[in-house]
């Protein structure tokens, strides 16, 4: 697997950054999106993006709660990791 295909898009890390203080449903996880981001969310691609992010064994009940998983985690250190790396290649090159 690729290293990129193991980052977070934007919408799937903010969700993961989401998720890091504690379980949310559904509702929850939009309502913040939209006032963290300021971009609206339709409850429907919500729903898309973390049927993509589920862990396809696990269970559900009618009102799913989600929570970080250690993969989810792990994509969120990547992807911080991959953003300071590329600050810190633009902060070593001089501006004219």
């Amino acid at each position: 697997m690729s290293f990129r295909k193991l980052l977070p898009n934007r919408r799937e890390a903010m969700i993961l950054a989401i998720l890091l203080h504690g379980e949310k449903y559904g509702r929850e996880i939009r309502n913040l999106y939209e006032e963290r981001t300021k971009l609206g969310l339709p409850i429907g691609s919500l729903y898309v993006t973390l049927d993509r992010m589920e862990d396809p064994e696990r269970g559900g009940n009618r009102r799913k709660y989600y929570t970080l998983s250690a993969s989810g985690l792990k994509s969120l250190n990547l992807l911080r990791e991959a953003m300071d790396s590329t600050r810190r290649r633009e902060q070593a090159v001089p501006v004219n």
